[in-house]
């Protein structure tokens, strides 16, 4: 009798510890969204339970009524924007001019080096820059803070 009651908790146990750890990751967990001076940025969290494992962010800024000199400049910029993402290993990134905008996507995969990387590149605002990884609850609660919109 000992040995069925031994072996019916042993496996209730094992049955247990694979439900905790089998959290499914849920795409657009939270998106985030901001406009300031012509320029919509929206992120998008996926997560697993209350941990971020991506961030898409894409930015749309509209060309109209800009001048050659700040096409320019903002050329500029997404040139050395897109040299610094390309370093990062696991990092994608993206820019292409679409119907008189300039949209640009990067996907920030936040397990593992990668985001010790884009924290260590000062990509990725953070208090603490020995984070491993990135509470979903915490994130969403700082940007709607600092007067994101979060859905």
């Amino acid at each position: 009798m000992k040995k069925l009651l031994c072996a019916l908790l042993t496996g209730a146990a094992a049955l247990g510890m694979t439900a905790c750890g089998g959290e499914k990751e849920v795409q657009g967990a939270a998106v985030a969204t901001m406009e300031q001076n012509g320029v919509t940025v929206t992120m998008t969290f996926d997560a697993k339970g209350d941990t971020v494992t991506r961030i898409t962010q894409e930015s749309t800024i509209d060309l109209e009524g800009f001048t050659e000199e700040q096409i320019e400049a903002v050329t500029t910029t997404v040139e050395s924007a897109e040299d610094i993402y390309n370093d990062l290993e696991g990092v994608e990134y993206s820019c292409e001019e679409q119907d008189g905008q300039l949209v640009e996507q990067i996907v920030i995969p936040t397990e593992g080096d990668t985001l010790k990387a884009v924290i260590e590149q000062g990509l990725l605002p953070v208090d603490n820059e020995n984070l491993t990884q990135l509470s979903l609850k915490a994130t969403t609660e700082n940007l709607e803070s600092a007067g994101w919109t979060i859905e």
